[in-house]
């Protein structure tokens, strides 16, 4: 009796599990569609238009809660997207990854920042058209710029 009710627990658990994934689906550009999964430390990102589709798995190296922002990250009028993280230790910064829709391939693409392995504390300045970032020098840390053409 205690391995039927063990059983139909754990089938229970099994089919909860999915509805924790976080689902959103956006618009980067006119008649494109993505859809984003996110479930623990993997991120499904489907790309639909009426020439071209897309599907991939993107992984993490998440023990955090990982969400989601959407925002034109290059400022090129299309909407791109980041997944970011509080850091592990203190909670003290964010760790973002940077994915940009790209029209002519019909993709997004994960951008590097122009200094340091990543993006921390990201900051969109839409008057100066640059990312800011944060990374660690010889000094410490300093203000990163990443702009574009």
């Amino acid at each position: 009796m205690q391995f039927k009710t063990l059983a139909v627990s754990l089938l229970g658990l099994m089919w909860t599990i999915p509805a924790l994934a976080e689902t959103t689906t956006f618009s980067p550009t006119k008649g494109v569609e993505a859809t984003l999964v996110l479930e623990g430390p993997k991120l499904n990102v489907a790309v639909k238009s009426e020439t071209h589709s897309e599907s991939r798995t993107i992984d993490f190296e998440a023990e955090n809660e990982l969400h989601m922002q959407f925002d034109d990250f290059n400022f090129d009028g299309d909407k791109d997207f980041a997944i970011w993280q509080l850091d592990d230790g203190m909670g003290t910064y964010d760790y973002y990854r940077v994915f940009i829709y790209q029209a002519k391939t019909g993709v997004f693409e994960e951008l590097q920042p122009d200094c340091g392995d990543g993006f921390v504390n990201l900051r969109v300045d839409k008057k100066r058209k640059a990312l800011l970032s944060t990374y660690w020098g010889m000094n410490g840390p300093d203000q990163c710029i990443t702009r574009f053409t």
